[in-house]
């Protein structure tokens, strides 16, 4: 068996103009097939071979595997070190690929790829570059040395600066004292309860008044939101213009947090000065919007030669930011003349695109953000069984398990988590059609709505037209937006059985039947269906992430509306390009989002390389009132075994 899917997969090498193994060993094919390399992938090994010293060199062959495996990871380099790749190498590698790689490392030094790889500081413009600058010997494929150089010299322009027109000691204390003060100080809870002088909020609030770039990093409950809004109430109390703040977050979802969280915390303020109400009407903006992204160039309007006109920008959820993102913004940037604030979780899953920014600025990474990195430690949300969980898996402490059955999850008491054994394929699709029954059709609040019973009250207001009430219209979508946002599956991988878009095509069927018997059963969309859209849109203002509900119109054609702050706004459906259902998706996608009951499911492989401790904890962080984790035992402690180590060069 072995030897066929080793003949198979050189096969698929040789019909990419790949011919690898001309040695003795089987073990490129092998190492390919673990790697599980994309056709992409494999045409651009083969693009790239043409720059080698030959045609067919197994070495340089199994050195690009393993470059674009590490970029898979989100690895934006490759080190060079013998014992690194050998601990990188999947555990089935045939050893005598490690030979390979390590006579390509030797061929290297002697210069044998010089038309493919470009030193540091050489001036070429070759595919790949590598960069020993900083004692290590790393292999870049050359847009991503491009882009962290880049971005590395500009946060050291910013660590540079010392902040010559930072108030006095005097002056801050005075505004901190302010901002807690009976009057002026931000409330939680149904009682009004003052939030807490958190000493790591106060050292966030002086750091942001004092350093021209200010890194928060936060988990759950911790205050984060709060937070942001005094530091900006406090830049107000110091002279900053509230219309010179800029908010950003790299998700329209996240970005529209921001500004309902803004506006919910400065209206628990007893006495808000003129400039709390006007730091009420910011709002967040997509990193892309901010930088005013133009379609006809695929460039941006703000960037190295023209600056973001504002004088503080803040932005949230930046773990979710790649290298190429950020280089960018830094770029718009102008330092000495606008303040940053860089919020998020560190122990977040990294961006879905290379590089983990958000980690690489920790101090821990051994660099030069001691004094510009605030790790807020105390939690403030109800202690519960879901803190806890999420606490144990961020530390990498044990967790026991104790598998309870799907319908005993499903009632669980708030702030506690489950878990539930995967069954079979049939006893998947009973548990989804339980959830189905239990999220979306069961009435879920006093006034007796349900998923299901407002989507067939929208549906009664649309025959015939005359008859609809736009105010009432709108409430009922709103009532529907809220139990949108209350229940999510959220899952590890897109395809196959555990997979979002099978488990959305489940979830689809079931909700059909009951809302839309006689629609096409071939069409995606139907009444009520959740959807997200999947690449931004700039002409009608969407964005990778932003949900919406679909209802049908009095034609016959379907509308999909999407919550803004302030309002709602709907766009014919068949304008649509780039969208997916939203009843499950992947944890990655549901980052700088938060649902009172979320179900993850696990990969049946147990082995799966996404399988990490961070994806558990990201998924676990979502959840605000119940999570279940439906999968195997063996791939849950996988998965908290495993950290994701992303390699980069942007220590500062």
């Amino acid at each position: 068996m072995v030897d066929n899917q080793n003949q198979n997969q050189r096969d698929r090498l040789r019909c990419f103009g790949i011919d690898a193994g001309h040695t003795d060993t089987n073990g490129l094919p092998n190492l390919f097939a673990d790697l599980g390399l994309s056709d992409l992938d494999l045409m651009t090994i083969r693009d790239l071979l043409q720059y080698g010293p030959k045609t067919f060199d197994d070495g340089l062959i199994g050195m690009l595997g393993l470059m674009f495996s590490a970029l898979g990871e989100g690895s934006l380099c490759l080190v060079l070190d013998a014992d690194h790749l050998k601990a990188s190498m999947p555990q089935t590698a045939d050893p005598a690929v490690l030979k390979l790689v390590t006579a390509f490392m030797g061929r290297l030094d002697e210069g044998y790829y010089d038309r493919l790889i470009d030193r540091t500081g050489s001036g070429g413009f070759k595919p790949m570059v590598l960069d020993d600058t900083t004692g290590r010997r790393l292999l870049y494929f050359q847009k991503f040395h491009y882009h962290e150089r880049r971005l590395k010299q500009r946060l050291k322009s910013f660590l540079a600066l010392h902040g010559d027109h930072k108030p006095s000691g005097e002056t801050i204390q005075t505004v901190i004292d302010e901002l807690y003060c009976e009057a002026a100080v931000i409330r939680k809870g149904d009682d009004g309860t003052p939030i807490t002088r958190d000493p790591f909020q106060v050292d966030a609030i002086r750091a942001a008044l004092a350093a021209p770039l200010l890194v928060i990093s936060g988990g759950p409950g911790t205050g984060k939101t709060s937070l942001l809004v005094n530091i900006l109430r406090a830049l107000v109390r110091t002279g900053t213009d509230p219309s010179r703040i800029m908010l950003a977050a790299p998700t329209g979802r996240a970005a529209q947090r921001m500004s309902e969280t803004l506006m919910s915390n400065l209206a628990t303020i007893a006495e808000p000065e003129s400039g709390d109400l006007q730091l009420g009407r910011l709002r967040g903006f997509t990193l892309h919007k901010l930088l005013v992204y133009r379609s006809r160039t695929g460039g941006f309007l703000f960037g190295e030669r023209r600056y973001i006109p504002a004088d503080v920008i803040a932005v949230d959820e930046v773990s979710m930011v790649d290298v190429v993102m950020m280089d960018r913004l830094f770029q718009a940037i102008e330092p000495g003349r606008t303040r940053v604030i860089l919020i998020g979780d560190k122990d977040q899953l990294p961006s879905v695109e290379a590089g983990s920014v958000l980690a690489d600025m920790s101090p821990a990474a051994g660099n030069a953000f001691a004094n510009h990195f605030v790790e807020l430690r105390n939690v403030y949300r109800s202690a519960g069984q879901l803190l806890e969980l999420a606490q144990a898996i961020n530390a990498g402490h044990p967790v026991s398990l104790e598998p309870i059955g799907f319908d005993r999850a499903l009632t669980l008491k708030a702030r506690r988590w489950a878990f539930v054994s995967a069954g079979d394929g049939e006893a998947m699709n009973r548990h989804l059609d339980r959830w189905v029954m239990h999220q979306y059709v069961r009435e879920k609040n006093q006034n007796g709505d349900s998923y299901v019973g407002l989507v067939q009250q929208l549906i009664r207001q649309t025959d015939p037209p005359e008859a609809v009430d736009g105010e009432n219209r709108t409430d009922l979508l709103n009532r529907l937006f809220t139990f949108a946002y209350q229940c999510r599956i959220l899952t590890v991988l897109r395809r196959g059985r555990t997979g979002a878009r099978r488990i959305n095509a489940r979830i689809a069927a079931d909700l059909r039947q009951i809302l839309d018997p006689d629609g096409n059963p071939d069409d995606r969309l139907f009444s009520g269906a959740l959807i997200m859209i999947t690449r931004n849109d700039y002409t009608r203002d969407l964005f990778n992430g932003d949900v919406g509900l679909v209802m049908p119109q009095s034609d016959g054609m379907y509308q999909v509306y999407f919550k803004r702050t302030g309002g709602i706004v709907a766009f014919p459906a068949s304008g649509l390009s780039d969208w997916g259902l939203a009843f499950a998706m992947t944890v990655h996608k549901s980052q700088g989002a938060e649902f009172d009951d979320t179900l993850l499911v696990l990969p049946e492989d147990s082995n799966h390389r996404l399988l990490t401790r961070e994806i558990v904890y990201t998924a676990a962080t979502r959840a605000s009132r119940r999570l279940i984790v439906y999968g195997t035992m063996t791939a849950f402690q996988t998965a908290l075994k495993r950290k994701i180590q992303r390699q980069s060069g942007l220590t500062v």
